[in-house]
């Protein structure tokens, strides 16, 4: 699928998507609850949709009315012999949240269970499950480090340290484990680079009932917890948000209201704000949402360390700024749909856009960008992005764009109702 997205004028207001992360998080603790969980406004996503496969797959009974999702769970004890099949197979889709969490709440049983994936997901490392797991009891065999995946348990609980880095998906999934477990999971980790995502999963969990302790260079989860019921709305989504709100910052003279955020449940991605601040853009939090004004954009600074995801609308800004702007982060593109430091710099180039990478950041100069084709490296992110930046600068035809669907099925819908013009 590819679309063509031409310079635009925005206006007026508009809903989020919810957030996939906490759907997602919400799924795997509804699936471990004895108790009945009641899901609003769940997400259409094909990651949340994965999910929600996979749950029900491992024993969970689902009840769907629109986007209200009932749920009852409970393992072991509700659904322990649901699991003996010839062949137990779970499928993740293309998202590495639903493989890296699940992967360990997966071990939980003690028949092997089969994990596989599609698309872009295949090409994503699970070596810290396969280097892991095992100290908890559990086998893991993966093909060259990545999926698809066999596991076999039952995972015991304990304690892990290591001296490397953690990935947070796989930290949220033997935390959320772990509360099912006897013994409990305590993890003293030297290098956690995105801790605001961990911060999701522990108020997620706080939610049903469970309680999770951190320190610095540590996690804790006591085992044998006792869920609560839980009747919750999904919050909106500050990932999907962020290109909503740059493009607001870059197209709309006269200002987009953007509805349905909260701060309730601290999500990484919030830290779009302090990047809109740094860059000078007019905007203001209302009872409403958040209001944003196009703005002369003053180039920045900024790590993006612990929300990697923002990475490339903020190299969108970056090309409006009034001068070389600096991304701090790098390294934790490599990993993601695409590699996005380089699809960012192939994909800018064709545009005109000088980008340096050098060492963990990415430099980005700005200029009136050329008319182009350009590809989505099938990366939602990427797709988004660069939709931005057409609306700002100058036509583009975007290749792959049907990725979007990933996270955020409506882009297109939402970004034309604000008056932009699609083809």
């Amino acid at each position: 699928m590819k679309v063509t997205v031409f310079p635009s004028v925005l206006k007026g207001e508009t809903d989020v998507p919810r957030s996939k992360s906490i759907a997602q998080r919400s799924l795997a603790l509804a699936l471990l609850s004895p108790q009945e969980t009641v899901i609003h406004k769940f997400p259409n996503s094909s990651d949340c949709k994965a999910a929600l496969d996979i749950i029900r797959t491992l024993g969970a009974v689902v009840s769907e009315n629109g986007d209200v999702l009932d749920i009852r769970g409970g393992f072991p004890n509700n659904f322990q012999a649901d699991i003996r099949q010839p062949k137990y197979l779970i499928h993740a889709g293309e998202s590495g949240l639903a493989a890296r969490m699940f992967m360990p709440i997966a071990a939980l049983w003690h028949e092997e269970i089969v994990m596989e994936g599609q698309g872009t997901l295949l090409k994503r490392s699970m070596i810290t499950h396969e280097e892991w797991l095992p100290c908890l009891g559990v086998k893991v065999v993966l093909k060259d480090h990545k999926l698809p995946a066999r596991v076999h348990g039952p995972l015991l609980g304990g304690k892990i340290h290591s001296e490397g880095t953690a990935s947070s998906q796989f930290i949220t999934g033997l935390l959320i484990a772990g509360s099912a477990t006897k013994k409990g999971i305590e993890l003293e980790i030297e290098q956690v680079p995105s801790k605001p995502y961990i911060e999701t999963t522990m108020a997620v969990a706080k939610q049903f009932g469970i309680q999770m302790e951190s320190w610095e260079g540590g996690y804790k989860v006591e085992g044998a917890q006792r869920f609560e019921p839980l009747e919750m709305v999904v919050d909106g989504d500050w990932s999907g948000a962020a290109f909503l709100l740059v493009a607001a910052a870059l197209c709309a003279e006269e200002g987009v209201l953007i509805k349905g955020l909260n701060e309730e449940i601290p999500q990484a991605d919030q830290a779009i704000l302090d990047v809109l601040t740094l860059a000078r853009v007019k905007w203001e939090k209302t009872s409403q949402g958040y209001r944003v004004w196009a703005s002369r954009i003053k180039a920045f600074e900024f790590d993006a360390t612990h929300c990697p995801d923002l990475f490339p609308i903020l190299a969108v800004l970056a090309v409006m700024g009034d001068g070389p702007s600096i991304i701090k982060g790098v390294s934790r593109l490599a990993d993601k749909e695409s590699n996005r430091g380089k699809a960012i710099q192939h994909e800018w180039s064709k545009m005109g856009v000088n980008t340096v990478i050098r060492g963990d950041e990415l430099k980005v100069y700005p200029k009136a960008i050329q008319t182009a084709h350009v590809h989505a490296h099938d990366d939602h992110r990427m797709a988004m992005a660069l939709s931005v930046m057409a609306m700002a600068g100058a036509t583009l035809t975007i290749h792959g764009a049907e990725c979007v669907s990933k996270s955020f099925p409506d882009f297109f819908e939402t970004i034309q109702f604000l008056g932009a013009r699609v083809e």
